[in-house]
């Protein structure tokens, strides 16, 4: 599954991330990999916890942690930047 990086919370290094069918949630990055807005990933979204997901225009392995999902963006940008 292909999502797309909406906004990123430099400070604290979590991630809102908008999935293809519409819906949004939010991650924390666990890597040395700089992620920017409008980066495409690939990975298992659906899952709650630690995965591997690439990052689509590099190549590069990202891990990180998925905190949640099935939000709205109002929902996971509350939570990225709270």
């Amino acid at each position: 599954m292909k999502v797309c990086v909406k906004k990123v919370n430099y400070k604290r290094g979590w991630v809102v991330f908008e999935k293809e069918d519409g819906d949004f949630g939010w991650f924390e990055i666990l890597d040395t990999v700089e992620l920017e807005e409008d980066d495409i990933l690939e990975g298992d979204f659906d899952i709650l916890g630690g995965t591997n997901v690439m990052k689509v225009a590099t190549g590069e392995t990202v891990d990180i942690f998925i905190e949640d999902y099935g939000m709205t963006y109002k929902n996971a940008i509350g939570m990225v930047f709270r």
